[in-house]
């Protein structure tokens, strides 16, 4: 649940404001319904919470979840707090890998030559999740045994 609504999903706080619960919302659309039913699932776990059904909106032609929930708000409003979140995150390698499959199955996709893309703003979220390591600096000089050349890295390559 986590890494959805840090991908694709929202938390917000309404313009009108209402006292109680009723003043922030935390949801998630998308076109595949099946995701969004799998995201209504993880959040049905919260304690307290009935089973939730996604509502279809044509307006958008997209399937859309929403909980009034202020800790849920108080979580996983953006700008992220990583440091607050990594406690739920790597509370073990099952929550771990949950984390990541969210995160992917809302941010990521994969072209016709089966290369797996993550897209995000969010570089520290991004540095998080992949953490992405540089293979050479720019200005190393490379040697490429196929072709028998030497090669000056022009750029960073991760």
């Amino acid at each position: 649940m986590i890494g959805v609504v840090l991908g694709d999903g929202y938390a917000y706080r309404k313009r009108r404001a209402i006292k109680g619960y009723r003043d922030v919302v935390v949801g998630h659309k998308a076109m595949d319904r099946e995701f969004v039913e799998e995201f209504a699932k993880c959040l049905a776990k919260v304690p307290g919470r009935r089973e939730i059904r996604p509502r279809y909106r044509r307006s958008s032609g997209r399937y859309v979840i929403e909980v009034e929930s202020k800790t849920l708000y108080e979580l996983l409003k953006k700008p992220v707090d990583l440091h607050r979140l990594k406690k739920y995150i790597e509370h073990c390698e099952k929550c771990v890998a949950a984390f990541i499959r969210g995160f992917a199955d809302s941010e990521g996709s994969v072209d016709k030559n089966g290369h797996i893309f993550i897209l995000n703003t969010d570089l520290r979220l991004l540095t998080y999740i992949t953490g992405p390591k540089l293979h050479y600096l720019r200005g190393t000089v490379i040697h490429d045994p196929r072709t028998g050349s030497n090669t000056r890295i022009t750029r960073m390559h991760m």
